[in-house]
């Protein structure tokens, strides 16, 4: 059954839903009236509430403007379908209502009545007048500081009173739950998703809004008031930032987000941000929910004196419990913090002046500490090359006493020994230098070693100098293992995959050409379509313009296919050449009939008309004109609808031919529709009319086909 009232007298009619869109008789006011085409049309009737506007949709239900009709209030109304199978959404819609129902706050919501009717349960709510913090987000971006915290301490208020009354957590605190009435409060709206906490159980389900739910509402962990400080933290991180502090497409990275990652600092997105408000956010948003504030009471206490300390005017904020539901006058502390900020753009002049002067200081000392700091290095850099060249001059030395064989073996050792400690002193970082020079060294006094038998030697130095040349090998074979499992493998590697790389950019780069030369291929054999098509497209349309000019022309007129050309300069401005000198031609047939009009009074058309008194009569008419006898004949031979006689006079004229082929193509379409509506013989006019075209190509084949339809015409 369904409700609805009489627009004219406002009579409560019903109807059943099968008439919907069908009219009835009022029996009050004997007019009549269209059935609303549905239960939720403007004009229906549910319970005590009349439908004036629809509102929004959500997933608790549609919201609707309403009247109370005992009342006579507006109310948001909001509807949900108990007949629809969806026990969850019925859920959450009877949550809020209960919920509502049990609260009164200035910033909360107020509901005004619930009921249930034809298979729908309502549910009345104070209409508010305003808009939500989402919107003003979307058109403004960023809110003042101390408006931003104006508002979360008015929403603190409503859920320090949820909590303190019946232990409500709202669960989905955010910018779209949050409505800026036009006299500035701020109210809570939407409690479908609250919960008591003496309801929560373990592996329920997960509830609330991604972007603003606590790491507790993820991991599914017992809730309590602080999960709604971290949300309502959220929220004021947007409001100052202009931003979210976690954003992911996905469900579970946002999740992983509020639970492990670290937020961007709100200072670092807004330069000048109070040291106050940036830790109020960040320990609202804390992780833990021990770090958190422990309460809505504590949170509100710490609002206050961060206000204290940063508002404006210190005379506009509200004690806590008595929040102030009148606007803030923010023009006032606008101009407050006018005054503040010419002080710091003094400040940071003065600063950047002193800046200057470090500057220009710096300008002066640098050059010169440059210089000097160059030269110190020049000076170091020369004494090491000193002593690099002092320990290699003393190699160089050695080499030379090696060669020469009248010195003792013995003074060689104590030579070497000497060279090497030299080198050392210098060079003893470089373990791989070192060893090299260490076996350099042993090679050259193994060169000058006397060669003789064990039992000939003294066997302490015989067994010495087979421990030096030991050691040699053991460095050497330290070098070539080094090289052989290491330097040689990773330079084939190496190799190897550059090798690889190269022959994979190769092939890459082979088909990256093939596909281009197919893709210009493509492209050039599709610009050729479009330039057929095109064409096409531009000889039929000047087609059509030459046979609707030819009937302007014979008709006499002129001012109409002027007209007719110069409507297709926007539309085809590639035809503008062609349109240009079509309209010459328009003025000089037009001069030819001008001069022609007074012999016509006595011929009575053109084709009467010799040749002789059409080129006296324009002469006389055009004294000055240069124009040929033959182009006069023929101007007039279009005008009298002859194209083959104009054709023969002025056979250079390729526009004569083309508007015959075009009239011819005209011609034979229409002859077929005679055909088709089975006409047993053409219209004496028309015959006039092939016969006046000359024989082209196309007009030949036109003059066929018309031929094969009517075989007796002549």
């Amino acid at each position: 059954m369904m409700h609805f009232a009489c627009p004219f007298c406002h009579y409560k009619l019903q109807t059943d839903a099968p008439e919907a869109g069908k009219r009835v008789l009022c029996p009050a006011c004997k007019k009549s009236v269209v059935v609303p085409a549905s239960r939720f049309e403007v004009g229906c009737i549910i319970g005590d509430f009349l439908i004036l506007a629809h509102l929004g949709s959500g997933t608790s239900g549609m919201v609707f403007l309403a009247q109370q009709i005992s009342l006579e209030r507006q109310v948001a109304l909001k509807l949900f379908p108990t007949e629809k199978d969806d026990h969850s959404g019925k859920s959450i819609f009877l949550n809020e209502a209960r919920a509502a129902a049990q609260l009164s706050h200035a910033n909360l919501v107020q509901s005004i009545a619930v009921g249930e009717e034809d298979g729908f349960s309502y549910m009345a709510l104070t209409y508010i007048r305003g808009e939500t913090l989402k919107s003003r987000l979307s058109r403004e971006k960023r809110i003042p500081v101390d408006e931003a915290l104006h508002i979360v301490q008015q929403i603190a208020e409503a859920l320090y009173y949820a909590w303190e009354a019946s232990r409500l957590i709202h669960r989905d605190v955010k910018p779209d739950n949050i409505m800026l009435t036009d006299d500035g409060i701020a109210k809570l709206t939407d409690l479908g998703l609250a919960m008591y906490q003496q309801d929560w159980r373990k592996n329920m389900d997960i509830s609330g809004s991604p972007s603003y739910m606590s790491p507790e509402q993820f991991s599914g962990e017992p809730l309590d008031t602080r999960t709604d400080i971290y949300s309502l933290g959220i929220t004021l991180y947007q409001m100052i930032t202009g931003m979210l502090p976690f954003r992911a497409s996905a469900i579970p990275d946002l999740a992983r987000q509020h639970i492990l990652e670290k937020p961007e600092p709100p200072e670092n997105i807004v330069h000048g941000l109070p040291n106050p408000v940036a830790s109020l956010i960040k320990k609202m948003i804390a992780k833990k929910p021990g770090r958190r504030f422990a309460n809505m009471e504590e949170l509100l206490n710490a609002i206050w004196k961060v206000r204290q300390i940063t508002a404006p005017n210190k005379s506009y904020i509200p004690a806590v419990h008595t929040i102030s539901i009148r606007r803030l006058n923010y023009e006032i502390q606008n101009e407050y913090a006018a005054t503040i900020r010419r002080r710091e753009r003094l400040q940071r002049k003065n600063a950047t002046t002193r800046n200057r002067a470090f500057l220009h200081l710096m300008f002066i000392l640098l050059p010169v500490t440059l210089v000097v700091a160059i030269l110190i290095f020049m000076l170091l850099d020369n004494i090491q090359i000193k002593r690099e060249n002092s320990s290699y001059a003393k190699i160089d030395s050695f080499e030379r006493l090696a060669s020469d064989p009248n010195i003792p073996y013995s003074r060689l050792v104590e030579e070497a020994e000497k060279a090497y400690k030299a080198f050392e002193e210098e060079n003893r970082q470089n373990e791989r230098l070192m060893s090299y020079i260490s076996s350099h060294l042993n090679y050259l006094l193994a060169r000058r070693a006397p060669i003789v038998s064990i039992q000939n030697q003294d066997t302490n130095v015989n067994n010495s100098y087979l421990e030096d040349l030991e050691y040699d090998y053991i460095v050497l074979s330290n070098e070539l293992y080094y090289l052989q499992t290491n330097d040689i493998p990773l330079l084939k590697s190496q190799n190897e995959e550059n090798l690889t790389e190269i022959e994979s950019l190769e092939n890459e780069l082979y088909l990256a050409t093939e596909e281009l030369k197919q893709e210009k291929s493509r492209s050039e054999q599709l610009k050729k379509e479009i330039a057929e098509k095109n064409s096409a497209d531009l000889n039929e349309l000047k087609d059509n313009l030459r046979q609707r000019l030819y009937q302007l022309l014979i008709t006499g007129r002129f001012s109409g296919a002027r007209q007719l050309l110069s409507s297709q300069v926007v539309q085809q401005p590639e035809l503008i050449e062609w349109i240009v000198q079509g309209t010459a031609k328009i003025d000089q047939l037009e001069n030819v009939y001008k001069a022609l009009t007074p012999s016509l009074d006595v011929a009575g058309s053109i084709e009467y008309l010799s040749s002789s008194i059409i080129v006296s009569s324009y002469r006389t008419a055009y004294p000055t004109s240069t124009i040929p006898d033959d182009t006069l004949i023929g101007a007039a031979a279009i005008l009298s609808g002859n194209l083959k006689t104009a054709a023969e006079l002025m056979p250079g004229e390729t526009e004569i031919t083309a508007t015959a082929d075009a009239v011819s193509a005209g011609l034979l379409s229409a002859i077929r529709t005679l055909h088709t509506c089975k006409v047993p013989t053409l219209p004496e006019k028309i015959i006039d009319m092939i016969n006046k075209l000359p024989n082209t190509p196309k007009t030949a084949r036109n003059l066929d086909d018309i031929q094969q339809l009517y075989p007796n015409i002549k």
